[in-house]
């Protein structure tokens, strides 16, 4: 399978984190592994030039989604450093890079 074929497994774990905080319950073990698996995902399409529109479009969803649900949702407000994190990674993924490219404290040299 090609990393920018759609992805079944990565369908399931939006669901069962952001398809659930748009129901008002924010699961934080569902959302823990749905980052998880992008970020491996990241690391896998990170030298392709094309990427995945299920991909930009659930990374989008999930910062946006915790973001609105934060303004009245506690756990959703103690979990909004998530939405800076999906942020991230839809930026390492569009300069090419996943998230253990980038060591802290560490210059990058290109």
């Amino acid at each position: 399978m090609s990393p920018s074929d759609f992805d079944v497994e990565l369908q399931n774990l939006y669901e069962r984190s952001v398809g659930q905080l748009m129901t008002d319950y924010f699961d934080a073990p569902a959302f823990d592994a749905f980052h998880e698996y992008l970020c491996q995902k990241a690391e896998l399409i990170k030298a392709e030039h094309v990427v995945s529109k299920q991909v930009l479009h659930y990374l989008l969803s999930a910062q946006q989604v915790i973001e609105s649900r934060a303004e009245y949702l506690p756990a959703a407000k103690q979990n909004i450093q998530l939405a800076k994190e999906f942020a991230m990674l839809l930026g390492l993924i569009a300069i090419g890079e996943g998230r253990n490219d980038r060591v802290p404290g560490v210059p990058r040299v290109i």
